[in-house]
């Protein structure tokens, strides 16, 4: 079995463009102001393929949470090697890593401390809005037992789930780029993948992706799946984060059945948002549209 997981963020983005070049797909990039760790350029890569003005589009993204990248950039390479042709008026985009800096750096959150999911916020929203200190951490501590993402926060810079003081130059820059290019969408079917404690099932969180796009398309029939593909008990995850250390053995375990488990449940679930896009089947080119 090819083995999809890289080793490190520059290694997987370079798989990444060249697996899209390679079936006829284009590569556009976003390109951030943060680096590397020895300097290196970053940026968001988006693998195009279709029409140019979908009216149904299929958005699959990794890495807002940047160290876990590496699930979801495996996901969408082995994507790529068994890939179907979006029907004529259809677009499938393959976000990879919308947080290049805390992938490259083996982070979370950004080189502002910013953890993007609560980044998003809409022109009405505010950036405010936090528990005491010590509250905080024991509400962090009953959502990770609970296997559920940490709430978001905007009082204190260093602590965590900080949701910054305004968007964020990838929030900014995101939320342009797919403002022109969806505009003509009638439906978008969104998965985002993330790997840590367990299942979300949130309703979306102030300043999420999710709440982004159903902004942002108002008229658009959006279908959002937040992918979270669990890793190990959220103590653990929850320490990590706390002390910054061993997070890609917290994010992205070197075991070979974890892994493989990661690839399975990704195809699945791109295979059912090509359904709910497209129509199309996982045992077939493509069906009638709907």
């Amino acid at each position: 079995m090819t083995d999809f997981f890289s080793p490190d963020y520059f290694t997987a983005r370079a798989r990444f463009c060249s697996g899209v070049l390679g079936n006829g797909g284009q590569i556009e990039s976003i390109v951030l102001d943060a680096k590397g760790p020895h300097g290196e350029d970053l940026s968001i890569d988006i693998g195009w393929f279709g029409s140019a003005q979908p009216k149904r589009a299929i958005v699959h993204s990794s890495g807002l949470h940047g160290v876990e990248g590496f699930a979801g950039s495996a996901i969408q390479l082995q994507w790529l090697e068994e890939f179907c042709v979006p029907p004529g008026d259809g677009a499938v985009l393959m976000v990879h890593v919308m947080n290049p800096f805390g992938m490259a750096w083996l982070r979370r959150v950004n080189e502002n401390n910013v953890d993007l999911s609560h980044n998003f916020l809409g022109a009405d929203e505010k950036y405010e809005g936090a528990l005491n200190r010590n509250p905080l951490l024991l509400r962090a501590a009953y959502r990770m037992l609970r296997g559920k993402d940490l709430e978001g926060q905007y009082e204190f810079p260093h602590g965590l789930a900080y949701g910054g003081k305004r968007h964020e130059q990838t929030t900014r820059r995101f939320q342009l780029y797919i403002s022109g290019k969806l505009a003509y969408a009638e439906r978008i079917v969104a998965i985002d993948v993330h790997t840590g404690p367990g299942s979300f099932g949130d309703a979306p969180a102030k300043g999420s992706l999710e709440g982004l796009y159903r902004r942002m398309f108002p008229g658009t029939e959006v279908r959002f799946t937040e992918q979270q593909l669990a890793t190990c008990n959220g103590l653990r995850v929850l320490a990590a984060l706390r002390s910054g250390n061993n997070l890609f053995e917290v994010f992205c375990p070197r075991s070979t059945p974890w892994r493989n488990r990661v690839l399975e449940s990704g195809n699945e679930t791109i295979q059912e948002g090509l359904v709910q896009a497209f129509g199309l089947l996982p045992a077939a080119d493509s069906v009638p549209p709907d």
